[in-house]
């Protein structure tokens, strides 16, 4: 057992996470940023509270300053509006390219550690397996609010674990989709597609002269390097393949029809290097007519372009739907001595009003009621897309060698198979013993 748990342990100490997946580094203690270090939240409720006082620490990471006092004040808001006596310290730490989630695993080893905590997915079977999680399986089942939340996101959850258990809880699910210049699509004389089938025809219609310039715009930005991993299961699952298995003929022709983007002139020369400044650098330039990325990135297009810009889910098959979702999740440790209270927590944070500031201040959410009924929802029309796209969404497979797939593996054999360097067999035989063993 000793071995076992030295041999996660090392594991943990090497996870790393992007939108999907990225870097890591790891850190023993952790200390909070200095810049937002929290202090308690003051509790006043507006209601007698019943029963005896309980006290929840939350550490959490923020991708800013703003969003850190976002946090805090929700938090400030449920120690003083709820009834049941509870009280939460919020306490923020460094996100650290991923040395967060090492640090949190270190501290509840070490005897130390937060009753809650965000979390990412890719981190679920190190800490379950060390039996660090709670088993919130009852409180889900018995939750009368579980149906806002849709069952592929409750089973993207479970499988995060590999114990079939619900411990990881729903809090922000980023998912992918294909944002579009109509003005393209009008010269290209094409539709929005529906099928995965119309999408690759819109892709070739759109690679043309749009400004009658000399110079050809391509249909699609291709982001053949970092990052580009989270958009294969784009064209995976429509040809009936998915992530367990790459090596399958269904996995050969999808991504026979990924790489016949570029190969066929359908994506920028650049497409085998380019990464996520790459790709949005052709987008606003006007180099491509579509890309795919997830909401936050809308402002910026709608800043730029107005109403030339709107966005689809990326379209399936009758075999297949599928999209990357990035994600920052909540969760319930063992060691909490209240999940009671650590539970009504959760469901202030979701479909309660701490769940609405959220998404009213930073537009991420999980599309469920109290957020759609908002203005900001109704208002903007890429929140119904991204909420449209969540129902295909899921992260890729967990296993302890993502992190080596993501930083090592995905850029240079995709490149090669790009360039006709390697075959597509060749290319997917890598992959898949880079994330499977």
């Amino acid at each position: 057992m000793k071995k076992a748990l030295a041999i996660l342990l090392a594991l943990a100490l090497t996870l790393s996470f992007a939108a999907c997946g990225g870097p890591s580094s790891a850190s023993s203690t952790p200390a909070p940023a200095s810049s937002t270090s929290a202090a308690p939240a003051s509790s006043t409720p507006a209601d007698e509270p019943s029963g005896d006082p309980v006290a929840l620490t939350f550490w959490y990471w923020a991708d800013n300053t703003d969003q850190s006092n976002l946090i805090q004040q929700i938090v400030k808001d449920f120690n003083e509006s709820n009834d049941k006596n509870i009280t939460v310290t919020a306490e923020e730490y460094p996100w650290d390219s991923g040395g967060f989630t090492d640090s949190t695993f270190n501290a509840i080893m070490g005897g130390g550690g937060p009753d809650m905590s965000t979390m990412k997915l890719q981190a679920g079977k190190t800490f379950a397996a060390n039996g660090l999680y709670a088993d919130m399986s009852s409180y889900v089942d018995a939750w009368e609010d579980k149906a806002q939340i849709g069952d592929n996101v409750w089973e993207m959850m479970r499988n995060a674990t590999g114990d079939g258990k619900t411990s990881i809880l729903p809090w922000t699910l980023e998912a992918l989709y294909v944002y579009y210049r109509p003005s393209y699509f009008e010269k290209a004389e094409v539709e929005v597609p529906t099928t995965f089938e119309e999408f690759l025809t819109a892709i070739e219609k759109c690679t043309m002269d749009m400004d009658g310039d000399g110079k050809t715009e391509y249909g699609f930005g291709m982001r053949g390097a970092g990052g580009g991993q989270e958009h294969l299961g784009n064209f995976l699952y429509p040809y009936g393949a998915t992530w367990d298995d790459l090596t399958t003929p269904e996995a050969v022709e999808a991504y026979k029809a990924y790489l016949s983007i570029y190969q066929n002139g359908y994506a920028p020369e650049t497409a085998p290097s380019a990464a996520f400044a790459e790709l949005t650098d052709g987008f606003k330039t006007g180099l491509t007519a579509m890309i795919i990325h997830h909401i936050g990135s809308y402002a910026q297009w709608v800043d730029l372009f107005g109403d030339d810009v709107d966005a689809f889910p990326v379209p399936g098959s009758d075999k297949g739907q599928w999209t990357c979702a990035g994600d920052t999740e909540l969760v319930v440790y063992e060691q909490c001595e209240n999940k009671d209270a650590a539970f009504e927590f959760y469901k202030y944070m979701t479909v309660g009003e701490g769940g609405t500031t959220w998404f009213k201040n930073t537009g991420k959410g999980l599309g469920t009621s109290n957020v759609k009924e908002t203005e900001e929802f109704k208002s903007n029309k890429f929140q119904a897309v991204a909420a449209e796209a969540l129902k295909s969404a899921g992260v890729l497979p967990p296993t302890d060698t993502l992190t080596e797939f993501i930083n090592n593996v995905w850029a240079p054999t995709n490149q090669q198979a790009l360039m006709g360097q390697i075959t597509p067999e060749e290319a997917l035989e890598t992959m898949n013993k880079a994330l499977h063993g």
